[in-house]
């Protein structure tokens, strides 16, 4: 319900922001405001969240976030929409969705068992590639005939019904015994501020995650950089339909299922060098949406999400399978804040090379899955197969 829902509102909100601006670099800007309190408030967020109840947390923000998005379906019905305005609610939904995503994140490892994050990954991958495939048709569907107001509706009755979901998940949560309450401020600041910092120096600690965060950087700003750029190119250049740019954008969830329906296979696979070849792959489609013809942009776009979906599930489960349970939150909650700077960069330079030529944004964005795809190769020594992971702790010794 989630991933439908940023599916439909990923396609309606910078239609609706080029509409009233008419400029990608101001679409971009205001995009830009939803990854902010990523970068400025995630590592405390993780830190914060370590100690709570992550189905409470998960599950109430989801709900705040359904609130903030009948909100802009409001605004957006009574004509008092504003570009600032729309960015001032974006900001909220960022940070109310990454306090969200944090916490569902946590949880992943404690419900299902490290020995099966590669499968749950890949299952909601799966949902991914679902929705990624019927959505963006329907949510083009959506907008072209019913309008931006009640697509964003659709949107909040999505969240509204994830938090349903999210509130019926098994999960005993323990309450931490620390009798921290009895030390003075100044300590709890301090400890904080430790623990917040050891999760970030964990995402270097050592050369597996060194390789993994450059991955997950890499496959961030790719994500968001080749999305904006796609509808730029498609809605600007190629004067497609929101119908078509639906139809374009779904092509990518068929890619996802068919790397859903093959990941089982790749187990036993060395996962450095099954993600360095996804990331090659995906540059490979990118080069197909360089065509005018759009049968082949479909087809290249098949190939990029199919293999970067892939990606992830290597990315995610490689992260979060050498890292102790320790310090899951605050190494994701960092990993957050470094991906999130990522997409802000993505976001303007989508706007950026847009404007200036749509087929340069295409062709800068292949090269940063292909580059990144060969650095990371020098870290070969360190990497297993997927099915060998296990914690590796800071002073470099395994569980």
């Amino acid at each position: 319900m989630k991933i439908l829902n940023e599916r439909f509102r990923e396609l309606v909100v910078p239609l609706i922001v080029l509409g009233l601006s008419g400029s990608p670099i101001v679409t971009a800007l205001v995009l830009l405001s939803q990854q902010l309190g990523t970068v400025l408030f995630a590592i405390p967020i993780g830190t914060w969240i370590e100690k709570k109840n992550p189905i409470f947390v998960s599950s109430s923000c989801s709900m705040l976030y359904a609130v903030l998005i009948f909100s802009l379906a409001y605004i957006v019905s009574v004509d008092s929409v504003s570009p600032v305005l729309i960015a001032c609610i974006l900001f909220l939904i960022g940070l109310v969705g990454l306090i969200q995503q944090t916490a569902f994140q946590v949880m992943i490892p404690r419900v299902v068992g490290r020995n099966n994050l590669l499968s749950a990954h890949n299952l909601l991958e799966g949902a991914d590639a679902f929705v990624t495939l019927i959505g963006p048709s329907i949510g083009g569907f959506l907008l072209a005939y019913y309008g931006a107001s009640f697509t964003l509706v659709v949107c909040g009755c999505l969240m509204a019904i994830s938090t349903l979901f999210i509130s019926v998940v098994r999960y005993k949560h323990s309450k931490s015994t620390a009798t921290s309450e009895t030390k003075h401020i100044k300590e709890k600041v301090f400890e904080f501020t430790e623990r917040a910092k050891e999760g970030v120096q964990y995402l270097f600690a050592n050369s597996s995650q060194k390789g993994s965060t450059i991955a997950a950087v890499c496959l961030s700003f790719a994500t968001v950089f080749m999305i904006l750029s796609i509808i730029f190119h498609s809605r600007t250049t190629l004067h497609l339909s929101e119908q078509y740019i639906g139809i374009l954008l779904s092509f990518a969830g068929l890619g996802n299922v068919i790397g859903v329906l093959i990941m089982n296979r790749f187990k036993k696979v060395n996962w450095l060098f099954f993600l360095s070849t996804l990331l090659i792959l995906s540059s490979v489609g990118v080069l197909c949406l360089l065509s005018s013809h759009f049968i082949v942009m479909c087809i290249g776009m098949m190939i990029f999400d199919g293999a970067l979906s892939m990606g992830f599930v290597v990315q995610l489960s490689v992260q979060q399978g050498i890292t102790p349970d320790s310090l899951l939150a605050r190494v994701r909650s960092a990993m957050y804040v470094i991906a999130g700077i990522a997409s802000i960069c993505a976001t303007l330079l989508a706007g950026v090379f847009t404007e200036w030529n749509s087929y340069v944004a295409l062709i800068f964005g292949g090269l940063m899955l292909l580059l990144p795809a060969l650095y990371i190769l020098r870290y070969k020594d360190s990497s297993v197969k997927m099915d060998q992971i296990k914690p590796i702790y800071m002073d470099g010794r395994k569980s």
